[in-house]
């Protein structure tokens, strides 16, 4: 079964509050965890992850907090995955390295998955993470 894994789905959720702030605003990052139930520190990894990516930056201090680097409607689904998870692939051979999987030679759903993988990238390239 295919699935969005947690930490693009709450990256998700992040990018789309911070896209909710006016300019000059910033987002606590503890607020939003409480707000959203999810876990301070995972929320957390997931920051400093999108932080690494130019997708978001903080401001420290007492009236700190997170802001966008990014227009949110310019970020597709398949930047938001690769930015969180690296890059993509349905399947670990394709994602890694196709010619490099050791069942490449015998390997019969090869073929398959790779033009089922172009298939879901397209669309991924083509599916930006906020709707205008």
């Amino acid at each position: 079964m295919m699935h969005v894994s947690k930490q693009v789905d709450y990256a998700l959720q992040l990018i789309t509050a911070l896209s909710r702030l006016k300019e000059g605003e910033f987002l606590s990052l503890r607020a939003f965890s409480q707000e959203s139930n999810i876990s301070f520190l995972f929320l957390q990894r997931i920051a400093r992850i999108l932080k690494n990516t130019h997708i978001i930056d903080a401001n420290r201090g007492v009236y700190g907090g997170y802001y966008l680097m990014v227009d949110p409607y310019k970020i597709t689904f398949k930047q938001l995955v690769e930015a969180v998870e690296g890059s993509f692939g349905i399947t670990t051979c394709i994602r890694n390295n196709p010619k490099k999987c050791p069942h490449a030679s015998y390997c019969t759903g090869k073929k398959t998955m790779a033009s089922l993988n172009k298939s879901i990238s397209s669309i991924l390239e083509q599916t930006y993470i906020l709707q205008q």
